[in-house]
């Protein structure tokens, strides 16, 4: 279950705050990505679905390690947490080209507000995923500080 007593709506809000910050700075890395390869022309048939499918691959190793430092208080094992959260980008992925390669490259919307629009729209999405998936409530929980000593006692080892 997502929320409980001992997951309250209130530490959720929260942590899906804390995932949109950490967000802004994987969309900001995302965009520049995303406009250089834009710019580039990968592809001349889909410029902006081209762009956004290595834009966002590349930017969601960036996302576990964030997410995983910042965002959810949970130990789950790094390799277990990268191939669960790389299985949900995979599959969201897949859906979100194909919508901007559709609006953008098919329909001839604005393949930056395409973008905007994908992001925004996928984005809560995401969060559900990972905290569900990735990062379970049922692993417990850690502390950022937590994590940073474990981080450290084994660089001491």
């Amino acid at each position: 279950m997502l929320v409980s007593e001992e997951y309250p709506w209130r530490k959720l809000l929260r942590e899906y705050a804390t995932y949109c910050a950490v967000g802004c700075i994987n969309v900001v890395v995302f965009f520049v990505l995303y406009d250089w390869l834009y710019g580039m022309g990968l592809s001349e048939r889909f410029p902006a679905a081209s762009a956004w499918a290595i834009a966002y691959f590349v930017s969601s190793w960036q996302a576990h390690f964030l997410h995983r430092w910042l965002t959810f208080e949970s130990p789950t094992g790094y390799t277990r947490s990268l191939t669960v959260m790389m299985v949900i980008y995979t599959i969201l992925w897949a859906i979100s080209t194909v919508s901007i390669a559709y609006f953008s490259d098919t329909l001839g919307y604005n393949h930056l507000y395409s973008w905007a629009a994908n992001t925004a729209a996928f984005g809560f999405l995401t969060f559900l995923a990972l905290r569900i998936f990735a990062f379970p409530l049922s692993d417990g929980r850690i502390t950022r500080k937590e994590r940073l000593e474990q981080y450290k006692e084994r660089r001491r080892a």
